[in-house]
């Protein structure tokens, strides 16, 4: 959070940073799908991602704003205070950042004669399977009837 939503002018040692003035804006961003797993329920940035994040984060603070950002489903979005009002002031993510359903776009057919090919395969190799077991204990002297 950062109330200072001015916009300003700061001199840094390698570069100057322009900042718009956002006070009636927040940039919501969801990183679940950012990073690699990291022991039972942490995550783990890259180089890459940190890169990443911090480059929208000042993208949509800088004057650079109206040519360089944009709302990216599933990863960041930056809401008025008007839309937040609307939505009775909750800070929920979800309700602001776009959401793909990736079932709405499945070939339901297609999907289903993929799987039917694939469990036929599966039930082929196991009934190889079934007979190569029967075989070896026929060959031990064991027989399965």
């Amino acid at each position: 959070m950062n109330k200072n939503k001015k916009a300003k002018i700061v001199q840094l040692p390698e570069e100057i940073r322009k900042y718009r003035d956002r006070e009636k804006e927040v940039l919501f961003m969801d990183l679940r799908q950012t990073g690699i797993p990291f022991e039972k329920k942490f995550i783990q940035f890259s180089e890459d991602d940190i890169i990443k994040v911090t480059e929208t984060y000042h993208i949509w603070q800088s004057q650079r704003y109206a040519e360089e950002y944009e709302n990216i489903p599933e990863y960041c979005y930056a809401a008025s205070l008007e839309e937040i009002r609307a939505k009775d002031y909750s800070l929920v993510p979800s309700k602001y950042i776009e959401f793909v359903n990736r079932d709405e776009n499945l070939d339901f057919d297609e999907k289903m004669k993929a799987l039917q090919s694939e469990f036929k395969e599966l039930l082929e190799q196991e009934e190889a399977s079934k007979k190569e077991l029967l075989e070896v204990f026929k060959t031990l002297g064991y027989e399965i009837g």
